[in-house]
């Protein structure tokens, strides 16, 4: 009977110790897990940030385009109509040397 007592404590032991390796391994196994789940996520995050960042440059860059264009345009027209003013007074200036030239060497 002692023996009997005996035998069913090792046993008990040794299923006690063989539960806790098993809970030892899944701990282990559910870490793993979670580890990569952690590091597909970690990596889901940096590639969404990275796509966030180039959609804001590549923003900013069409914005900016649209300023230039917009810059370019105002001062092509600026240029426009100084050309035209230019070219109006030009016959003016012109008249105006020719009548210094005639007035001045033209009445001796």
């Amino acid at each position: 009977m002692a023996y009997e007592i005996l035998k069913s404590i090792v046993e008990a032991e040794a299923q006690a110790a063989e539960k806790k390796q098993k809970a030892a391994e899944e701990v282990q196994k559910q870490k793993a897990d979670a580890q990569a789940k952690a590091d597909a996520m970690l990596e889901e995050t940096e590639i969404a940030g990275r796509k966030a960042v180039e959609s804001a440059v590549e923003e900013a860059v069409e914005d900016s385009v649209t300023t230039i264009q917009g810059i370019r345009r105002e001062a092509e027209e600026a240029c426009q109509e100084i050309r035209k003013q230019a070219a109006g007074k030009r016959e003016e200036a012109i008249q105006a040397i020719i009548g210094k030239v005639v007035g001045t060497y033209g009445s001796n």
